[in-house]
């Protein structure tokens, strides 16, 4: 990956880790970075900003415009009238606005939908149903027109990983991942091939795979995404690519949108994107041939950021260091839950709402 872009971050931590990676004492890709989405009354995760005024709204535009966001995200449950200020303001400044729904989004100027279809206060601004996510031709239809882009998240993907293990095997993974999440991940390969949830899943992917085809098809801006919190991280955006070709897409048509899609829809496509001259020097070098085997995409050798040259050795090596000095990863334990911290049924608290009744689909 030679560039990144997160749709929400607590503010001040994302000017660190951009200040950070360009600077160069952090090494990553490329990040356009911005704060907390911004939400309305009883936010739905308490990661976000509620706004409750007009007047807190105009300080937290003055804290984005100050903190020199590269996006602005509304959220679930800020009022129209709101998201149209954010619209407004964001556009003069050229910055881009994005949400989880189509409705009203395409109406107030939104530029992109982050998921297929997120959840949101509005009964009639949903674009997947709940049967397994089949979407509605005049959702396309307006997704295509409006020049709204769509993020993929296929975070349902799991079955993937039933007859291919490469990703969960593969040595980045393995020292990338702390120990606890990799446990995870392998009980997430275990359960796609027949466990709980894993017909659900199916048809969700399928679905998703389905409606993002249908807009690539139709014209429409089909953007390569991934929903860390609830998705594996590092390997995700494989999945997704993998998931689209898997249910229509060609391989050409998969990579452009991590490659030429994104740029677009990041308002970098004058400089990345493609190869060209006069482009900064952005390639990735895998073993294989990704146009003709998705797969190959991950099989990263070398990666060039704005000319600089990392190799995956050299990604890993601090990693490795830390693992055989006892830091927490893949080859070291932590302790136990202590009794107090495991879940119980009578503590309902111990979850969040979200946990059961997710904004993609009631769990």
């Amino acid at each position: 990956m030679t560039t990144s872009r997160s749709p929400g971050d607590p503010a001040y931590q994302m000017v660190e880790t951009r200040e950070a990676l360009a600077s160069g004492s952090r090494v990553g890709p490329r990040y356009l970075g911005t704060g907390e989405a911004l939400d309305g009354t009883r936010a739905y995760y308490n990661f976000m900003r509620p706004v409750f005024t007009p007047e807190q709204l105009e300080r937290e535009l003055e804290r984005a415009r100050g903190l020199d966001y590269d996006l602005v995200k509304s959220y679930m449950r800020l009022p129209v009238s709101f998201e149209k200020r954010v619209v407004s303001w964001a556009h003069d400044r050229g910055i881009p606005v994005t949400s989880h729904y189509l409705y009203p989004a395409a109406h107030t100027g939104l530029d992109g939908m982050e998921h297929t279809g997120g959840g949101n206060r509005l009964g009639y601004s949903r674009t997947l149903s709940y049967a397994g996510g089949r979407t509605a031709s005049d959702s396309v239809a307006i997704l295509a027109a409006s020049g709204m882009w769509i993020s993929t998240t296929t975070i349902f993907a799991s079955e993937l990983f039933v007859g291919d293990r490469s990703l969960i095997d593969d040595d980045r993974t393995k020292v990338l991942y702390p120990d606890w999440e990799y446990q995870r991940l392998l009980q997430k390969a275990a359960d796609a091939d027949g466990g709980p949830g894993s017909d659900v899943n199916h048809a969700w992917t399928m679905g998703d795979a389905e409606m993002l085809l249908r807009v690539h098809r139709a014209g429409g801006l089909v953007v390569a995404g991934t929903d860390a919190a609830l998705d594996d991280v590092g390997i995700s955006l494989h999945q997704n690519l993998r998931a689209m070709v898997k249910y229509g897409f060609t391989p050409r048509e998969a990579l452009t949108t991590a490659t030429g899609n994104a740029a677009r829809c990041l308002g970098i496509d004058d400089k990345v994107g493609s190869i060209t001259v006069g482009k900064l020097a952005d390639l990735v070098l895998v073993e294989g041939d990704p146009l003709h085997d998705i797969r190959a995409a991950a099989a990263v050798r070398t990666v060039l950021v704005g000319g600089q040259v990392r190799t995956v050795p050299e990604l890993l090596s601090p990693f490795r260091q830390l693992a055989s000095g006892g830091t927490a990863g893949p080859g070291t334990r932590v302790r136990a839950d202590a009794p107090t911290a495991l879940p119980r049924d009578d503590h309902y608290w111990h979850e969040p709402e979200w946990a059961h009744n997710g904004c993609c689909r009631a769990r």
